[in-house]
């Protein structure tokens, strides 16, 4: 045929989109399919379930069909992936952040969060939209929600972050709620003027479009008041879980020798990103100070740790110090009280709230000299830390419950989660 010798390379991608997808339209006809009977075909890449919505057994017009081939293209060309695909699935999760080989620390948060709803008995297939690779992702992710239901229903459609509820929104014939992480509503409250303003307008845009939504979840209070008041009263305030399972004390000595730091120094940890709003010039600054009156104090940044090693550097540490100019509900403090570690952390998003009535945490104003002589007061202090008994509410089973209870309120039917939940 004419289209297949046409170069591809060096055009646009959606040009070589829609090449692909021609092609693909007619390699699926009977002849084409006969002609190739013979000619074996070296597996490409696919969902880890072959039944989801690349199943032709959902329905077989020529519509479908099409659309079936669309979603395979793009997620073979990695602009969108399905992390998550079931046949029995009932709620679709759309997100633009996912832990996948590649980026393993990238939002392991939400996948513990699908994890808790599948233990509870909602399946749910994960539509991974890859925005990092540019804006055209969102526009490709925006079209096969828009077309999904020519393949598969669900019952509820939810949507992580950002662009990434914008994308769920196209979604059409369910209902579709959008949970918001922090700075997608809240801003950046550092970088230089410019910056400010662009991501402050990037805010706004995202916390009039929750006006189009069936419900809504933020992590905080603070994130809850950001909304319209018409949003605020279907949205409801509900933190990310801690799988206590896996965050939990251990041995000091036995952590430390697993990840290879001495055994005799005092260790202050910050984990996160690298991003210029944790502000880890702040942190370390700080810690020297302390180090001025302990001696042997060591500053630790800690990132791109694998989630499966994170709880042992938690209990390796003797405090974590948490700097950030603007958050959510971090997880890292979470993850960090359920392991029983002290913590000292200016005061963003929740944390206030996270922290209080908690022995050895504090919330200090953000200088390197109070915040390094919290340092000294809860690493001398001689009470071990309470985190985990304050932090019960936080364990992903009750988190868990709070999601379902939304989920009921919007429809999807109690035969979905009952059978799982016991």
């Amino acid at each position: 045929m004419l289209h297949a010798s046409i170069p591809q390379r060096g055009r646009p991608p959606h040009q070589r989109l829609l090449y692909q997808l021609v092609q693909d339209r007619h390699e699926s006809t009977p002849a084409a399919a006969e002609a190739r009977v013979s000619t074996p075909v070296a597996p490409a890449s696919r969902v880890s379930a072959a039944a989801g919505p690349f199943s032709n057994g959902l329905r077989d017009d020529p519509m479908a069909r099409f659309v079936r081939c669309l979603l395979r293209i793009l997620h073979e060309r990695r602009w969108l992936t399905w992390e998550q695909c079931h046949a029995d699935s009932v709620v679709l999760q759309v997100t633009n952040a996912w832990p996948d080989p590649e980026s393993p620390t990238r939002a392991p948060f939400l996948k513990t969060a699908v994890d808790g709803l599948t233990a509870a008995g909602v399946q749910s297939d994960v539509l991974y939209v890859r925005g990092y690779s540019g804006l055209y992702t969102y526009l490709a992710g925006a079209v096969a929600c828009l077309l999904l239901p020519l393949v598969k229903r669900y019952q509820l459609v939810h949507g992580h972050a950002g662009e990434a509820i914008v994308v769920a929104r196209c979604y059409l014939g369910s209902p579709v709620i959008g949970s918001y992480w922090g700075t997608d509503i809240l801003g950046y409250l550092t970088g230089d003027r410019f910056s400010r303003i662009k991501r402050g307008l990037r805010s706004l845009a995202l916390r009039l479009h929750s006006l189009s939504l069936s419900a809504s979840t933020t992590k905080t209070s603070e994130m809850h008041g950001c909304l319209p008041k018409r949003s605020q009263q279907s949205n409801v305030v509900i933190p990310d879980g801690v799988d206590h399972t896996r965050f939990r004390p251990m041995d000091r000595n036995e952590a430390r020798r697993a990840i290879g730091w001495p055994l005799d120094e005092i260790t202050v940890i910050t984990v996160g990103r690298r991003d210029p709003v944790k502000r880890l010039d702040l942190a370390e600054a700080a810690a020297a100070e302390a180090a001025k009156v302990i001696p042997n104090l060591v500053w630790r940044a800690v990132s791109e740790v694998p989630p499966k090693a994170l709880p042992h550097y938690y209990n390796a540490a003797d405090l974590l110090l948490h700097t950030s100019a603007s958050e959510g509900s971090p997880n890292v403090v979470k993850e960090a009280l359920a392991c029983n570690l002290p913590v000292v952390a200016t005061a963003a998003g929740d944390i206030p709230a996270l922290l209080n009535g908690v022995t050895r945490a504090t919330v200090a104003p953000p200088t390197a000299h109070e915040l390094g002589e919290a340092i000294v007061r809860c690493v001398k202090a001689p009470e071990p830390c309470d985190g985990r008994a304050k932090s019960q509410d936080l364990a992903i089973e009750h988190v868990t419950a709070r999601m379902l209870s939304l989920y009921r309120s919007l429809g999807l039917g109690v035969e979905n989660i009952s059978a799982g939940a016991d």
